[in-house]
């Protein structure tokens, strides 16, 4: 697994969650149970990770959304 996003908005993930699903892409979220705190919690961000070879298609993906400015992409 491959990190490809960090984000404090649970609404983002959802979209990505949404948009890699319909694409067959496996994906996992760390760290959201954080999120339900307020966001950032004590610094923790939710973390968003998929397969190596998923991970430029699902970079992909997100930028065809123009959802790139909306979370830290790890390139």
């Amino acid at each position: 697994m491959k990190d490809l996003l960090f984000t404090s908005n649970p609404v983002i993930i959802s979209r990505i969650s949404a948009i890699l699903e319909a694409e067959d892409i496996q994906y996992v979220v760390l760290g959201g149970v954080a999120s339900l705190f307020g966001g950032d919690y004590a610094g923790i961000s939710t973390r968003m990770m998929v397969e190596e070879n998923c991970h430029e298609e699902a970079i992909r993906l997100i930028r065809e959304c123009h959802l790139e400015n909306d979370v830290e992409l790890k390139l």
